[in-house]
């Protein structure tokens, strides 16, 4: 059930544009990040990965509140910085670091950086070199290991880091320009099970301290990346932090860690954002009840990529019986499945669809210029404010 408040705010995006959008509750944002600011261990850092969501209101939301930002990309490093957030409380990820980007970093004074090769290593001492300065990296690893798949490898072979015997072979004490501080260790997401994720934690922690030794490296600090899933299937139950942070706090306890970072995505915004969109066509094709909708995979792409839909109801709530209809997105092929939902009967062209939990991996996601269709808008709700910073675009804004 859409909050009544809520409703009232996405009823006015509505009635202005007319055209799918992305609506944001940052009072949610906020009142959730708090509660996991108010609870944690001054030895546990929390980053915020900006790949889940790059929107800059998001992104003065979290960077008010402490929360520092993981950025993979310079184009997200440009969108942090302009959003106001200093390069110290800057991490960089991501395996595509180039020479010229390495550079790019340490000038904007990224507080750490992520190696992902020994090219990056020798690559980032030369930069240092050259710029002057002795820059903090962590050092990633990729483990051999029988979890299963994962969107961020599992056990596959992935452009992620090397594997432990892969950092034996290198010499790293001959760097003089690179204080390495620790090691970058993710390799599993939007895991719900606590205890899996305990599991996994203590396997990782274990291989790390161990290559550390072998390494001579400090494991300062250890970076457990994130993981943390959000409950996209009906019955599923939310994650509750304070169960987290206590594995954590045992878990440098146990291993005796200086310090734990964490960075969170869709457990940080998911929750905070929903997709809209209207019912274009009704129709049964071959004994199914089938849904059209005005925006599809062009706007919210992750059920094609991962399989798992965004939950979805209809905007006004009816008390007829629901049925199972497909929903499709308006694009020329079959792949434009939005997910199989539980929908009120009666629905009909215009009424309108909102997939929740869409705050995380949407629009940015997504492939929203295949078959022109309209870009989706982006609104949001700020100390009960309705605010608008990108209304729905036409291809004629874009199009050349």
């Amino acid at each position: 059930m859409v909050k009544a408040e809520t409703k009232k705010h996405i009823e006015t995006v509505i009635d202005r544009f007319d055209a799918s959008f992305y609506f944001y509750d940052l009072d949610l944002l906020r009142s959730h990040l708090s509660a996991m600011a108010e609870i944690l261990d001054p030895d546990i850092k929390l980053w915020y990965a900006c790949k889940a969501n790059p929107m800059s209101a998001v992104l003065k939301v979290l960077r008010n509140l402490g929360f520092g930002i993981d950025v993979a990309s310079s184009g997200e490093l440009h969108q942090v910085l302009n959003s106001g957030i200093k390069g110290e409380h800057v991490i960089a990820t991501g395996p595509g670091k180039s020479r010229d980007y390495l550079e790019h970093l340490i000038k904007n004074e990224v507080k750490t950086i992520v190696v992902e090769s020994y090219n990056q290593v020798v690559w980032l001492d030369e930069a240092a070199q050259k710029l002057g300065k002795k820059v903090d990296a962590l050092i990633r690893v990729q483990l051999d290991w029988n979890e299963g798949k994962s969107v961020l490898g599992g056990d596959a072979i992935t452009p992620f880091g090397l594997g432990p015997e892969d950092w034996k072979q290198h010499d790293l004490q001959q760097f003089k320009n690179i204080n390495f501080k620790g090691f970058h260790i993710f390799q599993w997401g939007n895991i719900m099970d606590p205890k899996k994720l305990e599991s996994i934690w203590e396997k990782c922690v274990e291989n790390i301290l161990s290559l550390a030794a072998d390494l001579n490296v400090s494991a300062e600090i250890m970076d457990l990346g994130g993981g943390l899933g959000v409950p996209y299937k009906e019955g599923q139950t939310k994650i509750d932090f304070k169960e987290i942070h206590e594995i954590l706090v045992n878990l440098k306890k146990k291993y005796n860690l200086k310090t734990i970072w964490m960075e969170l995505g869709r457990f940080t915004t998911a929750e905070c954002g929903n997709y809209l969109t209207k019912i274009v066509d009704v129709k049964e094709v071959r004994g199914k009840k089938l849904l059209v909708t005005e925006g599809g995979i062009n706007h919210c792409a992750r059920v094609a990529l991962t399989g798992q839909a965004f939950p979805c109801k209809a905007l006004s709530p009816s008390n007829v019986k629901k049925v199972n209809f497909q929903v499709h997105g308006p694009l020329c092929t079959a792949l434009d499945h939005l997910g199989d939902f539980d929908l009120p009967e009666d629905l009909k062209i215009g009424d309108w669809l909102i997939f929740t939990m869409a705050g995380a991996y949407g629009f940015t996601e997504s492939m929203p210029y295949f078959l022109c269709h309209k870009l989706p808008g982006e609104a949001l709700v700020y100390n009960n404010d309705l605010m608008v910073p990108r209304p729905p675009k036409t291809s004629y804004d874009w199009m050349i």
